[in-house]
Protein backbone atom coordinates (compact mmCIF):
# COMPACT_ATOMS: atom_id res chain seq x y z
CA UNK A 1 0.00 0.00 0.00
CA UNK A 2 2.87 2.34 0.80
CA UNK A 3 4.28 2.14 -2.69
CA UNK A 4 0.86 3.00 -4.17
CA UNK A 5 0.68 6.04 -1.89
CA UNK A 6 4.09 7.13 -3.13
CA UNK A 7 2.95 6.82 -6.74
CA UNK A 8 -0.25 8.78 -6.03
CA UNK A 9 1.83 11.57 -4.50
CA UNK A 10 4.22 11.38 -7.41
CA UNK A 11 1.37 11.65 -9.93
CA UNK A 12 -0.03 14.77 -8.24
CA UNK A 13 3.41 16.35 -8.01
CA UNK A 14 4.17 15.53 -11.66
CA UNK A 15 0.90 17.15 -12.72
CA UNK A 16 1.42 20.40 -10.83
CA UNK A 17 5.13 20.42 -11.59
CA UNK A 18 4.39 20.07 -15.32
CA UNK A 19 1.89 22.94 -15.28
CA UNK A 20 4.27 25.20 -13.36
CA UNK A 21 7.23 24.25 -15.53
CA UNK A 22 5.30 24.80 -18.74
CA UNK A 23 4.18 28.33 -17.85
CA UNK A 24 7.54 29.29 -16.35
CA UNK A 25 9.63 28.00 -19.25
CA UNK A 26 7.18 29.19 -21.91
CA UNK A 27 7.24 32.76 -20.65
CA UNK A 28 10.98 32.67 -19.94
CA UNK A 29 11.68 31.39 -23.44
CA UNK A 30 9.68 34.15 -25.07
CA UNK A 31 11.13 36.73 -22.68
CA UNK A 32 14.64 35.91 -23.86
CA UNK A 33 13.60 37.18 -27.28
CA UNK A 34 12.86 40.55 -25.68
CA UNK A 35 16.49 40.89 -24.67
CA UNK A 36 17.28 42.47 -28.01
CA UNK A 37 15.76 45.20 -30.13
CA UNK A 38 15.53 44.98 -33.86
CA UNK A 39 17.38 47.76 -35.68
CA UNK A 40 14.91 50.67 -35.80
CA UNK A 41 13.18 51.15 -39.12
CA UNK A 42 13.30 54.58 -40.63
CA UNK A 43 10.06 56.39 -39.93
CA UNK A 44 7.69 56.34 -42.83
CA UNK A 45 6.08 59.58 -43.91
CA UNK A 46 2.82 60.18 -41.99
CA UNK A 47 1.00 60.40 -45.35
CA UNK A 48 -1.46 62.80 -43.78
CA UNK A 49 -2.64 60.20 -41.27
CA UNK A 50 -5.48 61.86 -39.37
CA UNK A 51 -6.37 61.04 -35.77
CA UNK A 52 -9.17 61.50 -33.30
CA UNK A 53 -7.59 61.44 -29.85
CA UNK A 54 -9.97 60.32 -27.09
CA UNK A 55 -9.34 61.14 -23.44
CA UNK A 56 -11.60 59.19 -21.08
CA UNK A 57 -12.51 61.25 -18.02
CA UNK A 58 -14.81 60.91 -15.02
CA UNK A 59 -14.45 63.79 -12.54
CA UNK A 60 -10.84 64.45 -13.53
CA UNK A 61 -10.60 68.22 -13.02
CA UNK A 62 -7.26 67.90 -11.18
CA UNK A 63 -5.35 66.25 -14.02
CA UNK A 64 -7.23 66.51 -17.32
CA UNK A 65 -5.82 69.92 -18.25
CA UNK A 66 -2.28 68.55 -18.17
CA UNK A 67 -3.31 65.62 -20.37
CA UNK A 68 -4.82 67.97 -22.97
CA UNK A 69 -1.72 70.20 -22.90
CA UNK A 70 0.49 67.16 -23.41
CA UNK A 71 -1.43 66.10 -26.52
CA UNK A 72 -1.50 69.66 -27.84
CA UNK A 73 2.32 69.64 -27.69
CA UNK A 74 2.73 66.61 -29.98
CA UNK A 75 5.32 66.97 -32.74
CA UNK A 76 2.69 66.36 -35.39
CA UNK A 77 0.75 68.69 -37.69
CA UNK A 78 -2.04 70.23 -35.61
CA UNK A 79 -4.50 70.06 -38.49
CA UNK A 80 -4.12 66.26 -38.59
CA UNK A 81 -5.56 65.49 -35.16
CA UNK A 82 -8.40 66.57 -32.87
CA UNK A 83 -8.68 66.02 -29.13
CA UNK A 84 -12.02 64.81 -27.77
CA UNK A 85 -12.48 64.41 -24.03
CA UNK A 86 -15.26 62.02 -23.02
CA UNK A 87 -16.63 63.75 -19.92
CA UNK A 88 -18.45 60.69 -18.65
CA UNK A 89 -21.05 61.31 -15.92
CA UNK A 90 -18.95 64.18 -14.54
CA UNK A 91 -20.20 66.24 -11.62
CA UNK A 92 -17.17 68.55 -11.35
CA UNK A 93 -15.52 71.12 -13.67
CA UNK A 94 -13.86 68.61 -16.02
CA UNK A 95 -15.70 69.86 -19.13
CA UNK A 96 -14.93 73.53 -18.40
CA UNK A 97 -11.24 72.80 -17.93
CA UNK A 98 -11.15 70.78 -21.15
CA UNK A 99 -12.57 73.68 -23.16
CA UNK A 100 -10.24 76.17 -21.48
CA UNK A 101 -7.27 74.07 -22.62
CA UNK A 102 -8.43 73.94 -26.21
CA UNK A 103 -9.96 70.46 -26.53
CA UNK A 104 -13.49 69.35 -27.42
CA UNK A 105 -15.58 68.35 -24.39
CA UNK A 106 -18.10 65.60 -25.16
CA UNK A 107 -20.43 65.36 -22.17
CA UNK A 108 -22.24 62.09 -21.53
CA UNK A 109 -24.79 61.37 -18.80
CA UNK A 110 -25.97 57.81 -18.29
CA UNK A 111 -25.83 56.65 -14.66
CA UNK A 112 -27.08 53.18 -15.58
CA UNK A 113 -24.21 52.40 -17.97
CA UNK A 114 -21.05 53.60 -16.31
CA UNK A 115 -17.50 52.70 -17.16
CA UNK A 116 -14.82 53.39 -19.70
CA UNK A 117 -16.08 50.83 -22.22
CA UNK A 118 -19.54 52.39 -22.38
CA UNK A 119 -18.02 55.85 -22.71
CA UNK A 120 -15.84 54.83 -25.66
CA UNK A 121 -18.75 53.07 -27.40
CA UNK A 122 -20.88 56.21 -27.02
CA UNK A 123 -18.08 58.48 -28.25
CA UNK A 124 -17.55 56.41 -31.38
CA UNK A 125 -21.21 56.83 -32.31
CA UNK A 126 -20.83 60.58 -31.87
CA UNK A 127 -17.64 60.61 -33.93
CA UNK A 128 -19.17 58.82 -36.90
CA UNK A 129 -22.02 61.36 -36.83
CA UNK A 130 -19.52 64.23 -36.74
CA UNK A 131 -17.67 62.76 -39.69
CA UNK A 132 -20.85 62.80 -41.76
CA UNK A 133 -21.81 66.33 -40.69
CA UNK A 134 -18.35 67.88 -41.12
CA UNK A 135 -17.16 65.73 -44.03
CA UNK A 136 -14.04 64.95 -42.01
CA UNK A 137 -12.48 61.49 -41.93
CA UNK A 138 -10.17 60.04 -39.30
CA UNK A 139 -7.77 57.26 -40.21
CA UNK A 140 -7.35 56.10 -36.63
CA UNK A 141 -8.50 56.68 -33.06
CA UNK A 142 -6.12 56.82 -30.10
CA UNK A 143 -7.40 56.30 -26.56
CA UNK A 144 -5.88 57.85 -23.44
CA UNK A 145 -6.78 58.30 -19.78
CA UNK A 146 -7.19 61.70 -18.16
CA UNK A 147 -4.05 61.31 -16.03
CA UNK A 148 -1.76 60.54 -18.99
CA UNK A 149 1.20 62.50 -20.31
CA UNK A 150 2.79 61.57 -23.64
CA UNK A 151 6.09 61.98 -25.43
CA UNK A 152 6.00 64.34 -28.38
CA UNK A 153 7.00 61.69 -30.95
CA UNK A 154 4.01 59.48 -30.24
CA UNK A 155 1.91 60.06 -33.36
CA UNK A 156 4.92 59.92 -35.67
CA UNK A 157 5.90 56.51 -34.30
CA UNK A 158 2.32 55.25 -34.42
CA UNK A 159 1.85 56.53 -37.97
CA UNK A 160 4.87 54.52 -39.07
CA UNK A 161 3.27 51.36 -37.68
CA UNK A 162 -0.05 52.13 -39.35
CA UNK A 163 1.73 52.70 -42.65
CA UNK A 164 3.31 49.25 -42.30
CA UNK A 165 -0.21 47.81 -42.31
CA UNK A 166 -0.92 47.33 -38.59
CA UNK A 167 -4.41 48.32 -37.46
CA UNK A 168 -4.25 47.92 -33.68
CA UNK A 169 -1.25 49.28 -31.78
CA UNK A 170 -0.15 49.59 -28.16
CA UNK A 171 2.38 52.21 -27.05
CA UNK A 172 4.95 51.77 -24.26
CA UNK A 173 3.39 52.43 -20.83
CA UNK A 174 5.55 54.07 -18.18
CA UNK A 175 4.96 55.50 -14.72
CA UNK A 176 4.26 59.17 -14.13
CA UNK A 177 5.03 59.10 -10.41
CA UNK A 178 7.48 56.25 -9.74
CA UNK A 179 9.28 57.87 -6.81
CA UNK A 180 6.26 58.61 -4.60
CA UNK A 181 6.45 55.55 -2.33
CA UNK A 182 7.24 51.82 -2.33
CA UNK A 183 3.94 51.01 -4.05
CA UNK A 184 4.62 53.27 -7.03
CA UNK A 185 8.18 51.94 -7.21
CA UNK A 186 6.78 48.42 -7.41
CA UNK A 187 4.38 49.42 -10.18
CA UNK A 188 7.16 51.13 -12.14
CA UNK A 189 9.50 48.14 -11.85
CA UNK A 190 6.75 45.80 -12.99
CA UNK A 191 5.89 47.95 -16.02
CA UNK A 192 9.52 48.37 -17.11
CA UNK A 193 10.18 44.64 -17.05
CA UNK A 194 6.82 43.67 -18.58
CA UNK A 195 7.32 46.11 -21.45
CA UNK A 196 10.59 44.40 -22.23
CA UNK A 197 10.07 40.71 -21.55
CA UNK A 198 6.42 40.44 -22.56
CA UNK A 199 5.48 43.17 -25.02
CA UNK A 200 8.73 43.74 -26.92
CA UNK A 201 9.51 40.02 -26.96
CA UNK A 202 6.23 39.28 -28.71
CA UNK A 203 6.74 42.14 -31.15
CA UNK A 204 10.11 40.63 -32.04
CA UNK A 205 8.64 37.27 -33.09
CA UNK A 206 5.34 38.41 -34.56
CA UNK A 207 3.01 37.57 -31.67
CA UNK A 208 0.39 39.90 -30.27
CA UNK A 209 1.08 42.52 -27.65
CA UNK A 210 -1.63 43.07 -25.06
CA UNK A 211 -3.54 46.34 -25.02
CA UNK A 212 -2.85 48.27 -21.83
CA UNK A 213 -6.06 50.24 -21.33
CA UNK A 214 -4.47 53.47 -22.46
CA UNK A 215 -2.08 54.40 -25.25
CA UNK A 216 -4.12 52.27 -27.61
CA UNK A 217 -4.47 53.15 -31.30
CA UNK A 218 -6.97 51.51 -33.67
CA UNK A 219 -7.75 52.13 -37.30
CA UNK A 220 -11.17 53.56 -38.08
CA UNK A 221 -11.80 50.61 -40.39
CA UNK A 222 -11.54 48.12 -37.54
CA UNK A 223 -13.72 50.19 -35.21
CA UNK A 224 -16.36 50.75 -37.87
CA UNK A 225 -16.37 47.06 -38.71
CA UNK A 226 -16.68 45.73 -35.16
CA UNK A 227 -17.72 48.72 -33.08
CA UNK A 228 -16.71 48.88 -29.44
CA UNK A 229 -18.62 46.08 -27.79
CA UNK A 230 -15.87 45.52 -25.25
CA UNK A 231 -17.64 46.77 -22.16
CA UNK A 232 -16.18 44.33 -19.62
CA UNK A 233 -14.10 45.55 -16.68
CA UNK A 234 -11.00 45.00 -18.82
CA UNK A 235 -12.12 46.25 -22.21
CA UNK A 236 -8.50 46.24 -23.44
CA UNK A 237 -8.02 42.50 -22.92
CA UNK A 238 -11.43 41.76 -24.41
CA UNK A 239 -10.68 43.81 -27.54
CA UNK A 240 -7.29 42.11 -27.99
CA UNK A 241 -8.89 38.68 -27.76
CA UNK A 242 -11.70 39.54 -30.17
CA UNK A 243 -9.25 41.06 -32.64
CA UNK A 244 -7.09 37.94 -32.75
CA UNK A 245 -10.18 35.74 -32.98
CA UNK A 246 -11.96 37.62 -35.72
CA UNK A 247 -9.12 39.13 -37.76
CA UNK A 248 -6.34 36.62 -37.06
CA UNK A 249 -3.98 39.58 -36.74
CA UNK A 250 -1.80 40.78 -33.92
CA UNK A 251 -1.63 43.93 -31.82
CA UNK A 252 1.60 45.73 -32.72
CA UNK A 253 3.89 47.21 -30.07
CA UNK A 254 5.67 50.60 -30.14
CA UNK A 255 8.70 50.59 -27.84
CA UNK A 256 10.03 53.96 -28.99
CA UNK A 257 7.30 56.31 -27.73
CA UNK A 258 5.98 56.47 -24.18
CA UNK A 259 2.84 57.29 -22.24
CA UNK A 260 3.16 58.14 -18.57
CA UNK A 261 0.38 56.82 -16.37
CA UNK A 262 -0.38 57.69 -12.73
CA UNK A 263 0.06 54.80 -10.29
CA UNK A 264 -1.95 54.50 -7.05
CA UNK A 265 -0.39 55.82 -3.88
CA UNK A 266 -2.48 53.76 -1.44
CA UNK A 267 -2.84 50.02 -1.11
CA UNK A 268 -6.64 50.13 -0.82
CA UNK A 269 -6.88 52.06 -4.11
CA UNK A 270 -4.45 49.64 -5.77
CA UNK A 271 -6.41 46.70 -4.38
CA UNK A 272 -9.70 47.93 -5.89
CA UNK A 273 -8.03 48.62 -9.22
CA UNK A 274 -6.34 45.23 -9.45
CA UNK A 275 -9.46 43.40 -8.28
CA UNK A 276 -11.32 45.05 -11.18
CA UNK A 277 -8.57 44.02 -13.59
CA UNK A 278 -8.59 40.40 -12.42
CA UNK A 279 -12.39 40.11 -12.45
CA UNK A 280 -12.34 41.34 -16.04
CA UNK A 281 -9.46 38.99 -16.88
CA UNK A 282 -11.26 35.92 -15.55
CA UNK A 283 -14.49 37.03 -17.21
CA UNK A 284 -12.72 37.20 -20.58
CA UNK A 285 -10.94 33.90 -19.96
CA UNK A 286 -14.17 32.02 -19.28
CA UNK A 287 -16.05 33.64 -22.19
CA UNK A 288 -13.42 33.41 -24.92
CA UNK A 289 -11.34 30.31 -24.15
CA UNK A 290 -13.68 27.89 -25.93
CA UNK A 291 -13.74 30.08 -29.03
CA UNK A 292 -9.94 30.33 -29.04
CA UNK A 293 -9.59 26.60 -28.57
CA UNK A 294 -11.96 25.85 -31.46
CA UNK A 295 -10.05 28.27 -33.66
CA UNK A 296 -6.78 26.66 -32.62
CA UNK A 297 -8.05 23.17 -33.46
CA UNK A 298 -9.24 24.30 -36.89
CA UNK A 299 -6.09 26.27 -37.65
CA UNK A 300 -3.15 25.58 -35.30
CA UNK A 301 -0.98 28.68 -34.97
CA UNK A 302 1.22 30.26 -32.32
CA UNK A 303 -0.66 33.58 -32.34
CA UNK A 304 -3.94 32.06 -31.13
CA UNK A 305 -2.15 29.66 -28.78
CA UNK A 306 -0.24 32.51 -27.13
CA UNK A 307 -3.42 34.48 -26.42
CA UNK A 308 -5.08 31.38 -24.96
CA UNK A 309 -2.06 30.76 -22.74
CA UNK A 310 -2.15 34.38 -21.57
CA UNK A 311 -5.83 34.15 -20.57
CA UNK A 312 -5.11 31.24 -18.23
CA UNK A 313 -1.56 32.04 -17.23
CA UNK A 314 -1.14 32.13 -13.45
CA UNK A 315 -0.13 35.48 -12.05
CA UNK A 316 3.59 36.13 -11.72
CA UNK A 317 3.46 35.68 -7.95
CA UNK A 318 1.66 32.31 -8.12
CA UNK A 319 4.12 31.16 -10.74
CA UNK A 320 7.05 32.35 -8.64
CA UNK A 321 5.72 30.84 -5.41
CA UNK A 322 4.97 27.55 -7.18
CA UNK A 323 8.47 27.42 -8.61
CA UNK A 324 10.03 28.27 -5.25
CA UNK A 325 7.92 25.64 -3.53
CA UNK A 326 8.97 22.92 -5.95
CA UNK A 327 12.58 24.07 -5.75
CA UNK A 328 12.59 23.80 -1.95
CA UNK A 329 10.87 20.42 -1.99
CA UNK A 330 13.42 19.19 -4.50
CA UNK A 331 16.19 19.75 -1.96
CA UNK A 332 14.46 17.38 0.52
CA UNK A 333 12.72 15.00 -1.84
CA UNK A 334 10.66 12.53 0.24
CA UNK A 335 9.97 10.22 -2.70
CA UNK A 336 11.74 6.93 -3.43
CA UNK A 337 15.01 7.22 -5.31
CA UNK A 338 13.45 5.28 -8.21
CA UNK A 339 11.30 8.27 -9.21
CA UNK A 340 13.26 11.07 -7.60
CA UNK A 341 15.03 11.92 -10.85
CA UNK A 342 11.68 12.48 -12.58
CA UNK A 343 9.83 14.34 -9.84
CA UNK A 344 11.22 17.37 -8.03
CA UNK A 345 14.61 17.10 -9.65
CA UNK A 346 16.71 19.86 -8.02
CA UNK A 347 18.75 20.46 -11.17
CA UNK A 348 15.61 21.26 -13.16
CA UNK A 349 14.26 23.72 -10.63
CA UNK A 350 17.58 25.39 -9.87
CA UNK A 351 18.12 26.03 -13.59
CA UNK A 352 14.50 27.16 -14.15
CA UNK A 353 14.45 29.63 -11.27
CA UNK A 354 17.90 31.03 -12.06
CA UNK A 355 16.90 31.75 -15.63
CA UNK A 356 13.48 33.09 -14.62
CA UNK A 357 14.93 35.69 -12.25
CA UNK A 358 17.87 36.52 -14.48
CA UNK A 359 15.56 37.55 -17.33
CA UNK A 360 13.84 40.17 -15.18
CA UNK A 361 17.08 41.52 -13.76
CA UNK A 362 18.61 41.82 -17.23
CA UNK A 363 15.46 43.65 -18.35
CA UNK A 364 16.23 46.39 -15.81
CA UNK A 365 19.64 46.88 -17.37
CA UNK A 366 18.39 46.88 -20.95
CA UNK A 367 15.65 49.37 -20.10
CA UNK A 368 18.41 51.60 -18.67
CA UNK A 369 17.06 51.32 -15.13
CA UNK A 370 20.16 49.81 -13.54
CA UNK A 371 20.13 52.45 -10.80
CA UNK A 372 16.62 51.24 -9.83
CA UNK A 373 17.40 47.53 -9.84
CA UNK A 374 16.68 47.21 -6.11
CA UNK A 375 13.10 48.15 -6.96
CA UNK A 376 12.80 44.55 -8.15
CA UNK A 377 12.39 43.63 -4.48
CA UNK A 378 9.64 46.25 -4.07
CA UNK A 379 7.93 44.60 -7.02
CA UNK A 380 8.31 41.13 -5.52
CA UNK A 381 6.95 42.21 -2.13
CA UNK A 382 4.06 44.01 -3.79
CA UNK A 383 3.25 40.95 -5.88
CA UNK A 384 2.43 39.04 -2.68
CA UNK A 385 -0.63 41.27 -2.31
CA UNK A 386 -2.07 39.61 -5.43
CA UNK A 387 -2.61 36.37 -3.51
CA UNK A 388 -6.00 37.27 -1.92
CA UNK A 389 -7.11 39.16 -5.04
CA UNK A 390 -6.94 36.19 -7.41
CA UNK A 391 -9.46 33.81 -5.75
CA UNK A 392 -11.84 36.67 -4.94
CA UNK A 393 -11.68 37.91 -8.53
CA UNK A 394 -12.39 34.42 -9.89
CA UNK A 395 -15.47 34.07 -7.67
CA UNK A 396 -16.70 37.56 -8.63
CA UNK A 397 -15.72 37.34 -12.31
CA UNK A 398 -19.28 37.95 -13.56
CA UNK A 399 -19.70 41.06 -11.45
CA UNK A 400 -19.30 44.18 -13.59
CA UNK A 401 -19.58 47.00 -11.10
CA UNK A 402 -17.19 49.69 -12.31
CA UNK A 403 -15.09 51.57 -9.74
CA UNK A 404 -13.32 54.80 -10.60
CA UNK A 405 -9.65 55.21 -9.73
CA UNK A 406 -9.18 58.76 -8.51
CA UNK A 407 -6.18 60.64 -9.92
CA UNK A 408 -4.46 63.39 -7.95
CA UNK A 409 -0.89 63.71 -9.26
CA UNK A 410 -1.13 66.87 -11.33
CA UNK A 411 2.24 66.93 -13.10
CA UNK A 412 3.66 68.39 -16.27
CA UNK A 413 5.78 66.23 -18.53
CA UNK A 414 8.99 68.02 -17.51
CA UNK A 415 8.26 67.32 -13.83
CA UNK A 416 8.48 63.55 -14.24
CA UNK A 417 11.63 62.11 -12.68
CA UNK A 418 12.55 58.52 -13.51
Amino acid sequence: MEIFLYFEIAFILILFQSITLFYTLYQTGISLLGMFKRPPKSLLSPLEMRYALFICAHNEEKVVGYAVDSLNALDYPKEWYDIYVICDNCSDHTADIVRAHGAIAMERTDPTRQGKGYGIAWMLHQLWKLELLNDKRYDAIAIFDADNLVETNLLNEVSSKLNEGHEVIQVYLDSKNPNDNWITKAYAASYWTTNRVYQLARENIGLSAQLGGTGTVMSSRILKKYGWESTSLTEDLEFTTRYVLEENKRVAWVHTAKIYDEKPLEMKVSYRQRLRWMKGHFDCATRYSTLLLKKLLRNPNLLTFDVLVYLWQPSKILLTLGSLGFSLLSQFNPLPLLIQNWVLNPWIWDATLSLYYAVYLVAFVLEKKSSKILWFFHSYLFSLTWIPIIPIAFIQRKEKTWTHTKHTRALKKEEITL
